[in-house]
């Protein structure tokens, strides 16, 4: 017998591969490759068998989640019933039960029982309030709730950085959280899913559970003094919920309950010299931690306040006057932190937030209130540059609301247009201001700064639309004339904005439905005097915000309503009108 191997080493050639040869691996041509007088081509390199990585990873979690809720199901079955009755005869009677009741829902499973309010009765039996929480509710797997909290991190917190992150994973990995930390959690994952189309199918189930889940732990409140921090927080997270994929009036009536807890938990107060050390609204982070989370939540609440009511021209609800501090120039620095040593007990404050990246890192930098900041050409952080900016938005609103009364009594021109320019003075200020303090590269970094920098286009639009339906507009046609010049500026700048965005932010598509209402107004106005270059640039720039319209209305119906309103005829022969009016504007301009 040779001693020869029965197959030489390396790799068969492709030939002998395709036709399913024994190879004799001979070189530069093996023994078939010769015969048949063809190149003999050698692969060292081969593909992994079996299935691709990541396929089937889907179903693969399925069935994994499928499995961890039956043996869930399972290990209930086997609970001895003793257990039951021990859990029920030890309930409180007096209907005041603790967060820990057996009827309270769980981290483990997904299924939300409304808490408690009264005396429980007879269909208050812990069993029976298990298995109707697992017949109704939704079951979330680990890897679905790590999916869901890395979801919420990625694309919901640069909108609404409410949270900190490892606080928030310190205490989801520790004991069982209490009732007010599951509803956040479970706030938390609502809005996630609404960002993406996985969740699609759970999406409405998860927001039912959650509200109700919410509204019962408020109407088993019976002393105020039990409001906490998590509540806000998951109100604010429902109430963007709200707007992105339910009707406007339900989330319109949720920011109003934001506004209301705000109030009780004294946020506006935070960096008070005379707040009190014992916060009512404590959690069990670290002090820091904790105030700045208020802060933050805070801010949300003033910046959603004033977006609301700048949309609908209404009333505000959280006073600017409420955080401006008075005897600015007697604050001092204690400790790298700015203090103030004069406050009078009916305007206190709350300190702008710092930066993310100090706000994770747990490091603090010195704080600035929004009096001063409002004038200062200093860098800020996105939350508090937004801040700022919804602080313009509702002075803006406020001329709006003053001018229409004086315009009603027929008088006060002259105070009308000193608030004006004084007002666009500020808005040029800080638009300056934010484009030399966060560059293009570093504005496009973070979904906060971008829609800053459109609120603050959007805003100059406004300024432009007040100034044109004065009392006086043929007095100050040249004034008018370069307000209408900023304005189609701002809103092209809208238009490249909005084509360029990943990340939206809710309330985007106003500041795009502004630039595209201006547009088309100027397109018109083109239109009639024959240009057809500039007409032509128009349409293009048009184009570009109806795009970004057609694209957020996927999960924003803010979106799909402004879309609808643009496509409407009545809104395009009221543009047509403005158009012309314009036209006029300028024509009366030049003649004088």
């Amino acid at each position: 017998m040779s001693n020869c191997s029965r197959q030489q080493p390396g790799s068969a050639c492709e030939e002998c591969r395709k036709r399913k040869l024994r190879c004799d691996r001979q070189k530069p041509r093996c023994g078939t490759c010769l015969d048949a007088d063809i190149t003999c081509v050698s692969n060292t390199k081969r593909l992994r068998r079996g299935p691709k990585q990541g396929s089937g990873l889907k179903a693969l979690r399925t069935r994994i989640g499928t499995l961890e809720g039956l043996l869930r199901n399972r290990q209930e079955d086997l609970q001895p019933s003793l257990d039951d009755q021990e859990q029920t005869e030890n309930t409180p009677s007096d209907g005041s039960g603790s967060d820990d009741e057996p009827c309270q829902p769980t981290v483990e499973r997904a299924g939300l029982v409304a808490q408690r309010a009264s005396t429980p009765g007879p269909s208050a039996d812990p069993v029976v309030c298990k298995r109707n929480s697992m017949a109704d509710g939704i079951e979330l797997s680990e890897l679905m709730r790590a999916d869901l909290d890395h979801l919420y991190f990625e694309r919901a917190h640069p909108i609404v950085p409410i949270l900190q992150k490892h606080g928030y994973y310190s205490w989801t990995n520790g004991p069982q959280p209490d009732i007010h930390r599951r509803c956040l959690r479970f706030a938390m994952w609502t809005l996630a899913m609404s960002l993406s189309t996985r969740f699609e199918n759970m999406r409405e189930k998860m927001y039912a559970e959650t509200r109700q889940m919410l509204e019962a732990r408020d109407l088993g409140e019976n002393d105020m003094v039990q409001v906490r921090i998590e509540q806000a927080q998951a109100w604010i997270m429902v109430t963007f919920y709200e707007f992105l994929r339910t009707d406007y009036r339900r989330g319109y009536m949720s920011a109003g309950r934001v506004f209301r807890l705000v109030q009780l938990l004294r946020l506006h107060e935070v960096d008070s010299p005379t707040a009190n050390a014992g916060d009512l609204s404590a959690t069990s982070f670290g002090e820091s931690i904790a105030s700045e989370e208020r802060r933050r939540v805070f801010w949300v609440a003033y910046c959603l306040d004033r977006f609301i009511s700048v949309g609908e021209k209404g009333l505000l609800t959280l006073n600017e006057d409420v955080v401006r501090a008075t005897s600015l120039e007697r604050r001092k620095t204690v400790g790298g932190r700015r203090t103030m040593t004069d406050v009078d007990r009916f305007q206190i404050c709350t300190c702008l937030p710092s930066l993310e990246i100090d706000h994770q890192d747990n490091h603090f930098a010195p704080r600035w209130f929004l009096s001063e900041a409002v004038t200062s050409t200093l860098s800020f952080s996105p939350l508090a540059e937004c801040a700022i900016t919804a602080t313009l938005c509702g002075r803006v609103l406020a001329h709006d609301q003053v001018s229409a009364v004086e315009q009603m009594y027929g008088n006060a021109a002259r105070d009308f247009w000193v608030r004006h320019e004084w007002l666009q003075g500020i808005l040029k200020q800080r638009r300056d201001s934010l484009h030399v303090n966060h560059p293009r590269c570093s504005a496009f970094a973070d979904p906060m700064l971008i829609f800053t920098s459109m609120t603050l286009h959007a805003t100059t639009i406004y300024m432009c639309e007040i100034a044109e339906t004065s009392i006086d507009v043929e007095r100050h046609t040249e004034t008018v004339i370069e307000y209408q010049n900023q304005a189609s500026m701002a809103a092209r700048e809208i238009a490249r904005l909005s084509k360029e965005q990943d990340q939206a932010h809710v309330f985007m598509p106003f500041a795009v439905f502004l630039s595209a209402r201006r547009l088309i107004t100027h397109r018109q106005l083109n239109a009639l005097k024959g240009d057809r270059l500039e007409t032509e640039s128009l349409e293009g720039e048009l184009q570009e915000c109806m795009e970004a319209l057609d694209k957020m209305q996927k999960m924003n119906n803010l979106a799909k309503y402004y879309l609808q309103v643009l496509k409407s005829e009545d809104f395009q022969a009221s543009a047509r009108f403005a158009g012309g009016r314009q036209s006029c504007t300028i024509e009366i301009g030049h003649e004088l």
